[in-house]
């Protein structure tokens, strides 16, 4: 994103907070206020397809409005108790959906080779945990992205026993869906926010294992950090025949990844410790099996549409290398197997109208019929 972008959404952002002080008349549309407006990453992603849902169901999104809604969603955080309180006085009911937080287990303060992700615990890190402690106490309801993200935020943060769901993230199954190509090579895919050292660090070691024996390729798209953009480089010099196999995309909007998904076999998803990743979802609704680690809310997503490699806690390393390769070639030997289960798993349990309807039961807003 741009620094122009980042500075007219900060602008924008400013506004939307000083528009929710406003007593805006109350009108007779069925109304939602979401705290994020359709933007990059992850929540940003997911706001755009839950706001288009709401609006196709007939239910209005507003960003600046607070008065007119029956219900706020707040993304990670809420902008202060002021909120509540505001909320309070026009009855609007307010569901406070949890994003990532700082784990201190991870972010222990030790020294990091230069580029590698930092893992200091700052005072910046801290006041983001302790507001969506806050938050969590608050809030009318709590939405939980996975059981994994219910459990490590009961452990560091706050065990909400009541008024709380778990509903995973959604995906409209008519732009994310297989499309058939012939006559190339199986193709691994490596997609997302490529940010940090681990993920081209497990993804570079297994398609340089694995792809002279099955003739294979690597599509790599997302945004991607210094770190990794040295290991596509340092991979490029010492693997000449390989790196000739890999097509880098880059960042590109949420709104062309079914057409890099179309492209796609199997997607490498190392990271661990994820909530609820979109684009695994998005990967399961194209028909593309998933290869992923235990620990994790991604190994809830998964199901019959790939393979979940068992591994600790950040478990990173040459034995999950080991593990993921064995997973990719057992996806090879049975793909059109793997590929139909992962579109019936995104059928079955992510289709954007039924995770809508779940979350308009917890905002207390009416249901669509499909």
């Amino acid at each position: 994103m741009s620094n122009t972008n980042m500075s007219v959404g900060k602008v924008r952002r400013g506004l939307d907070r000083v528009g929710c002080l406003l007593p805006w008349p109350k009108t007779n549309r069925e109304t939602c206020f979401f705290s994020l407006r359709p933007s990059y990453g992850g929540p940003g992603y997911f706001s755009r397809k839950l706001s288009r849902e709401f609006g196709r169901t007939d239910i209005h999104v507003t960003y600046d409005q607070l008065r007119n809604a029956e219900a706020a969603l707040l993304f990670s955080v809420s902008w202060g108790e002021w909120f509540y309180r505001l909320s309070k006085l026009w009855n609007v009911k307010t569901v406070l959906r949890v994003d990532g937080f700082m784990l201190p287990e991870y972010y222990d303060n030790r020294s990091q080779p230069s580029g590698f992700q930092t893992r200091s615990l700052t005072s910046t890190n801290m006041d983001l945990n302790y507001r969506i402690q806050r938050d969590l106490l608050l809030a009318n309801h709590v939405i939980y992205q996975s059981a994994f993200c219910k459990d490590m935020t009961d452990k560091y943060l706050y065990n909400r026993r009541s008024d709380y769901s778990i509903i995973h993230n959604g995906v409209d199954l008519d732009c994310f869906r297989p499309i058939k190509t012939n006559n190339r090579r199986v193709r691994l895919l490596s997609a997302g926010s490529l940010r940090h050292e681990y993920m081209l660090g497990t993804v570079l070691p297994i398609f340089a294992r694995l792809w002279r024996k099955h003739n294979l390729e690597l599509q790599v798209v997302g945004t991607l950090s210094a770190i990794c953009k040295q290991q596509l480089k340092e991979f490029s010099e010492n693997n000449q025949e390989a790196s000739d196999r890999i097509n880098i995309v880059g960042a590109v909007d949420n709104d062309e990844m079914p057409e890099q998904m179309s492209r796609a076999d199997i997607l490498l998803h190392p990271r661990l410790g994820d909530w609820c990743p979109n684009v695994v979802i998005e990967a399961l609704a194209c028909g593309i099996p998933v290869v992923c680690g235990s620990w994790g809310g991604t190994a809830e997503l998964v199901g019959g549409g790939g393979e979940i490699v068992h591994t600790e806690q950040w478990g990173y390393g040459n034995k999950f290398v080991d593990g993921m390769s064995e997973a990719v070639e057992r996806i090879i030997g049975s793909l059109d197997i793997y590929s139909a289960n992962a579109r019936q798993q995104a059928e079955d349990k992510f289709d954007i109208r039924l995770v809508s309807n779940k979350y308009k039961a917890a905002m207390g807003l009416k249901y669509a019929q499909f």
